[in-house]
């Protein structure tokens, strides 16, 4: 008859084992977030190219270093209230509406084009010159959007609201 098993002898991973198990489940990882990864590897090339990556890899080296100093920066008096400023100026900027800057933005330009191409005459403009003036559409279309700003600014500032009534 067979003898009885006493003892269970498990086989030993040694180093090169290990090692083999590791390298194929970073394999199977990168297979399953290759693209992530793909994307990651360009941010950190971009950096590089841009000298950002040697900025924080010294910004992590010299930690405390430069935690101190911002601190001591942070501390003065001006510092807070620039710091105030600044995050005011956030909220604002998350409440204007993009088409409308968009808007803004290519009439500005378009006007700044026109200035920078002007023959400005050297005798003043007669009022009739100016009546005649209101009768052009785009400068008459600038004054009635230039009141509905005027309109708009002084009702927040007046009453402290941002809503856009009239």
């Amino acid at each position: 008859m067979a003898n009885s098993i006493t003892t269970i002898v498990r086989p030993v991973k040694t180093e090169a084992d290990l090692e083999a198990e590791k390298l194929a489940q970073v394999r199977t990882e990168t297979a399953a977030d290759a693209d992530g990864l793909i994307e990651g590897m360009k941010l950190l090339q971009a950096m590089h190219d841009k000298g950002l990556l040697e900025i924080l890899v010294a910004l992590f080296d010299r930690g405390d270093k430069v935690m101190n100093k911002l601190v001591d920066i942070l501390s003065t008096p001006g510092a807070s209230n620039a710091l105030q400023t600044a995050l005011a100026a956030m909220q604002g900027m998350s409440k204007i509406d993009g088409t409308a800057v968009a808007k803004s933005l290519d009439g500005l330009t378009a006007g700044l084009d026109r200035v920078a191409n002007a023959d400005i005459p050297a005798k003043p403009m007669s009022v009739f010159e100016l009546m005649k003036q209101l009768k052009d559409p785009d400068v008459s279309a600038a004054l009635r959007l230039g009141l509905e700003f005027l309109k708009g600014f002084g009702h927040a500032v007046r009453t402290g609201d941002n809503s856009s009534q009239h």
